[in-house]
């Protein structure tokens, strides 16, 4: 039976639950998880006191419950999946390296912030930061994918230095702040400010944008690198629509502060409609 952990009720403070993942939970019975010290605030709990522990460790771990002041889910994890039935707080999938976590509901703040690898999938939506780096460190995300079915906040894939962010519904303002490179892609458009200070990263936005006075439009065109992108997007469960992969997108090269060897993509609607 898959080790279950089920929230007996909110804590009293956030609490960090990066010291449970499937590489330090595999093989141990759940009496032995429960006594696991976690922090709760200031103070140190063991993990039986706000959770109801079940099952036994094996590669694959499920939270369930109110999670909301759960933060660093999955932090740090090179492996396994994780599975969080609602929604969670803050930090998940941080500098995780590998494996899978799955978030049925919505994410806090800096969810993926610098990931390196594996997948982090949510169904809801996600809070500022999903990708980037903490504030002092030059280089957020590094690899793997953030695939968020709803909106996502504020600066998302900042100082991003590769991987993908893809986002089924809007990215907030100051997406692909400062990227290094990778990809951001918002099937409903993207806020204010995208791609101010990219270096060679790619923003691509489904809905009509204006871009900031340091891009200039190249190109009208149909990419290819961004048709497999899309294709992936499908097998990971976000709508993209048939017009997305066929049609033009226009190519805005940017920001020309840093030598215009990043871009922003807009889809070309005006084509769709001609058509």
């Amino acid at each position: 039976m898959t080790l279950t952990l089920t929230a007996l009720t909110s804590p009293p403070a956030r609490v960090d639950l990066s010291p449970l993942v499937p590489e330090t939970t595999r093989g141990r019975s759940a009496i032995e998880v429960a006594g696991t010290a976690i922090r709760c605030g200031r103070d140190r709990v063991g993990v039986g006191e706000l959770f109801a522990v079940s099952g036994y460790g094996t590669d694959e771990l499920v939270l369930r419950g109110e999670l909301g002041r759960i933060d660093r889910i999955g932090a740090g994890m090179r492996g396994g999946r994780l599975r969080v039935e609602g929604s969670c707080g803050d930090h998940v999938g941080a500098r995780m390296t590998g494996g899978e976590i799955v978030i049925d509901g919505d994410a806090g703040a800096f969810a993926g912030a610098e990931l390196r690898g594996g997948l982090v999938r949510i169904e809801g939506s996600a809070g500022a930061s999903a990708g980037a780096g903490y504030p002092g460190t030059r280089a957020g995300m590094s690899g793997g994918e953030i695939v968020i079915a709803g909106d996502a906040g504020q600066e998302a894939g900042a100082a991003m230095r590769r991987g993908l962010v893809a986002i089924g519904g809007r990215a907030g303002d100051g997406a692909g702040l400062r990227m290094l490179a990778g990809t951001v892609i918002a099937l409903r458009g993207v806020g204010a400010e995208a791609g101010m200070g990219n270096k060679r990263g790619s923003i691509v936005s489904g809905r009509p944008l204006r871009p900031l006075p340091g891009y200039a439009r190249a190109v009208r065109y149909r990419p290819p690198a961004l048709a497999l992108q899309l294709r992936r997007l499908r097998e990971l469960g976000l709508e993209v629509p048939d017009a997305m992969l066929t049609g033009a997108w226009t190519r805005w090269a940017g920001d020309r502060l840093e030598l215009s060897r990043g871009e922003i993509l807009i889809f070309d609607e005006e084509e769709v409609a001609a058509g």
